[in-house]
Order: C-alpha cells, then structure tokens, then sequence
C-alpha cells in the first residue's frame, strides 16, 4: 500500500523495515566468498583514480600526437572534473532508484566505450569526448559504498566500505609502474588499451559474482532536478577549473560562474517544491551529513593539491643541475660560450629540492609509499570504528593529515623527508577515507545512501577546482626566475617555466594543506555522530 501511495505522489515510502534491509545481505556467504566480492568492487573501483593518475602521466606524450590542441591540453584532465562533478549524484540518486549493480555495469560499459574512443580516434576533439565519457565512472565509489551496505552483513559493513576508501590509494601503487613499462615500449595509446581490458576483466567477474541490492528508493526520477544540478555544477567547475588561464575577472569568465549560480539556485528552488526531488534537502540539515560534506571539501582539496606539489618539485630537475641546463640552454640559443653567458647569466629564487624523478622514480621512490601507508591506515580503520566509531578516527585523520603538511613547510627538499611526512599523511589519508563514508552510511536511510555518498564526491570534486586556482596562483607569485645583465642593454628578468621557489612551496602547504585540516578538525571535532562503534547502516530512524 506505501508503494502504491509513493507512486502516485512521486515519493518514496517510509524507511525499509529491518526484515527488508537484510532481505539481500550475504549472511550465509562463506567468508571466502565476502572477500572476494569485496575484492573485486575494490579492484574495479579502481578505474576511478587509474584514469586520473595513469593519463596525467602522459598527457605531454597525448600533446604531441595532437598539435592542434595547444594550450588546451589541459583540457585531458579539465573535462574528467567537470564531467565527474556534474554527474556524480545523478549517478548514485540513479543507483538509489534502479539498482546499485546495473548502475556499477553501466558505468563499467561507458568507461569502456571512452577508453576505446580515445586508444583509437586521432581527432582532439573526440578524444576529449571519449576523456568525458571516462569520467561518468567516478559516480561508481558512492555507488559501491551503498551496494556493500545492502549486501554485505552488518558487521561486515564498517571494514567493507572502510577498505574500499583505503582501497582507492592502490592505483598509485601499481599504476605509475604499468605506464612507465608500457610507454617505454609502446605509444600512449596503450594505457588506453590497458584501461579497456582491465575494465572489461573486472565487469565481467563483477557481474557474475557480486549479487544486486533489492532496495529501491520508490519515486519517480526527477529530470528537471538532475539537467538542473548537472548543468549548474558543470559550468561552475568550468569557471572555477579555467578561471586563471581566461582571467578571474574576465566577463566571459564570470558569464560562466554567473550562470552555474543562477542554475544552481534555480536546483534548489525547484528541489523545494518538487515532488520527487532528486535531493532531499533535509538531508542536508542532518548534522553529520553536512560536517561530512564540509570536511570533504577541505580534505579532498589538501590530497589532490599535495600530490600537485611533490610531482612539481621531484620532477625538477636538482638545483645544480637545473642551472647548469638553463645556462647551457642558453649558450646554444645564442651561439655564446657557456663562460660568456656564465657571466652574464645569473638566478633568483631558493630551491633547495628537486630530484629530476622521471613517472617511475616518483612511483618507486614516493608515490608507492604513501599510497602503501594510506592502505593500511585505511583497511585498519575498519576493525577501528566498528570497536570505537567513526568520529575519533576522522579527526585524528584530519590532524595528522595537518600535522604532515606543517612539517612540509620546512622539510620538503629530499624524497626521504617526502617519504618519512608521508607516513603521518599516509596514516591521516586513511583514517580520513575510510571514517567518512561510515559516518554517512549510519546517519542515513539505506534508500539515501547512493545520493548521499555522491554529494559528498561533488563537495569534493569543488573543493579540488577551488585549491587548484589557489594553487595556481600561489606558485605563479613565486617563480624561479632567471636575471640577465647585458652592458648596454640594461637587465632582463625571465620566469622558468614550471619551477618555482621554496616559498612558493612553503607558502603552498600553508595556505592550501594546514589552514584547510585546521578548519576541518574544528568543524569535525564537537559533531555528535561517530562516538558509538559503526552499526553499519542500521537502525537509523532519527539520524544524528
């Protein structure tokens, strides 16, 4: 009788009885068979940090075989946020309503067609239409988190979701190895090739061994709110991603970030009166929903920034180095002998790092580790908040991850320093990843949980466009300059492209890696969900 008022309303009825929550749960699966579901959605998952890390590593590599492209090549990483932001809760509502498994399959199939798309076009603008369709996949990390709710027993629950946010660092263990094997003997084209096969392998094993989640939020799908939200996030990150390139202040620039507000506004409006709204937005007074989503604003922009900052300092060439090229450099250009030039040619700025780490030195040197620390900190966590709740691990996370970036201000100039921090933040990594979603999972009804989970990757997906302008800005204030005297001439003071100072640096983790924990752990710190273990989604008739 629910059933049939919620489709003559649009809404959704009444929240599941405890019978029907576990109508679909694996209760009676052998432990070998709940490891090896979880395995997969873990491994499958995976897709969503491989396509960033794996492409950016040859994005100078994918210029070259499209000249026409220019100075939009940043666009190969651009159209991933725009595209992952603007869909990502259509996504997870969409697995809400039809099902988490067909949900992860379509997906599946669409990074599929994307990754084909760009392994075989050699027009620019389709490969930027196979990188978007790529990105539709990031809505699958909120969708895992619901179906492992729905399917695995509760006390599995809070370690299941716990490993798959721990679980995401281990593209960064094995992906930056794959692409240095593969682009030392064949062309870029075959990380795309290796995408599509992994993909295909894994879907297929998912399909025919990870069960569907009978639970259904009952309404009619809201159009108007998802072309709405979709439409109005995109064309915000569009602003905030390219606004330092076309200028901030630029009247085409604020057309755009005029619009995505008014669009916006527009969303909410109508999700106040809609009768199926995509978005509840009650959901979003519930206390621990929005200490969750603020702190996934600030945290993902500090992890997505200092993986930006370690890539630009270690791929530097060491600072000797790097002067003795700049010179020589400089000496060919102008059919001058290197001690002419040397006289004449002098620098400004301190760098005391720099390590000249090609993709595979930066994997096997410092990547590797701190993704191996985020793992284990992360899988750990599970056991951890199903004994003692989710809320002391999230701000102990956000501390550490604090306390790793203070010590980053001064101790940034060698790879063992990174590596040594790394530990702290690898530790606040993944206590962060893993308490969050168990956070979200216990605060509301299982029929929410895809839309909920998702909006948390929106908060993010923004919060990463807002530091990375920040951080833009930042390192252009503090170039490495070069300064050139020339008697007659007067003295001519040159920026070196993509090498910036200590400073600058400093200033970075500052700015963009203390202040944003400090705010997260003071945000966090007085919330009243989280102090009781993990129950795994159950129980949650008046959410915290």
């Amino acid at each position: 009788m629910t059933e049939e008022i919620a489709s003559e309303t649009g809404r959704e009825p009444g929240p599941p009885s405890a019978a029907e929550e576990d109508a679909g749960r694996l209760n009676d699966a052998s432990p070998l068979r709940l490891v090896a579901v979880l395995v997969l959605l873990v491994l499958l998952t995976e897709i969503v940090p491989l396509q960033s890390s794996m492409v950016a590593a040859v994005m100078p590599k994918i210029g070259q075989s499209f000249p026409n492209s220019g100075h939009n090549i940043a666009w190969i990483l651009t159209i991933q946020g725009v595209v992952s932001g603007a869909t990502i809760a259509i996504i997870g509502k969409t697995a809400d309503m039809y099902g988490k498994k067909i949900l992860l399959m379509a997906c599946s199939v669409l990074f599929i067609a994307g990754s084909l798309l760009c392994a075989l076009t050699s027009s620019w603008s389709l490969f930027l239409v196979g990188r978007g369709i790529q990105a539709v996949s990031w809505g699958m990390v909120a969708v895992n988190y619901g179906l492992l709710r729905d399917i695995m027993p509760r006390k599995w629950v809070p370690i299941a979701v716990a490993v798959i946010g721990g679980g995401i660092g281990g593209a960064a263990i094995f992906g930056p190895p794959v692409v240095g094997a593969m682009t030392d003997h064949y062309s870029w084209r075959s990380v795309f090739w290796f995408l599509t096969i992994y993909t295909v392998v894994l879907a297929v094993l998912v399909a025919v061994l990870v069960p569907e989640s009978p639970l259904r939020a009952r309404q009619r799908f809201d159009v108007v709110g998802a072309v709405l939200f979709g439409v109005g996030i995109g064309v915000t990150l569009i602003y905030l991603s390219e606004g330092s390139s076309w200028g901030w202040s630029d009247a085409s620039s604020l057309a755009y970030l005029a619009a995505g507000l008014v669009i916006l506004a527009a969303f909410f409006a109508w999700e106040r009166r809609a009768a199926a709204p995509m978005l509840d937005l009650s959901l979003l007074r519930i206390p621990a929903v929005a200490v969750i989503y603020a702190v996934a604003f600030l945290l993902s922009s500090v992890q997505a920034e200092i993986s930006v900052l370690v890539s630009y300092m270690f791929q530097t060439p060491k600072e000797g180095v790097l002067k003795q090229q700049i010179v020589e450099g400089a000496a060919a250009k102008s059919h001058t002998p290197v001690s002419v030039i040397s006289q004449v040619l002098h620098f400004r700025g301190d760098i005391s790092y720099g390590a000249g780490f090609s993709v595979l030195d930066m994997a096997v040197h410092i990547t590797i580790w701190t993704a191996v620390f985020t793992m284990v900190f992360g899988f750990a966590c599970g056991w951890i908040v199903r004994r003692i709740g989710a809320r002391i691990p999230l701000i102990t996370g956000v501390a550490a991850t604090g306390v790793a970036c203070a010590l980053w201000i001064d101790w940034h100039s060698t790879w063992q320093l990174q590596v040594a921090i790394g530990l702290v933040f690898g530790l606040g990594s993944g206590l962060h990843l893993a308490s969050f979603p168990n956070i979200l999972i216990d605060a509301v009804p299982a029929r929410q949980t895809g839309i909920v989970t998702a909006m948390s990757s929106v908060f993010g997906s923004v919060g990463i466009a807002v530091s990375s302008a920040v951080l833009s800005s930042i390192l252009a204030a503090h170039p490495f300059q070069t300064v050139t005297t020339v008697p007659g001439r007067g003295t001519v003071v040159s920026d070196v492209p993509q090498v910036f100072t200590d400073s600058g640096f400093s200033l970075a983790y500052l700015l963009l890696g203390v202040v944003p924990c400090v705010v997260a752990f003071f945000i966090a710190f007085p919330m009243r969900a989280g102090r009781a273990p993990a129950r795994g989604g159950e129980a949650v008739a008046h959410p915290a």
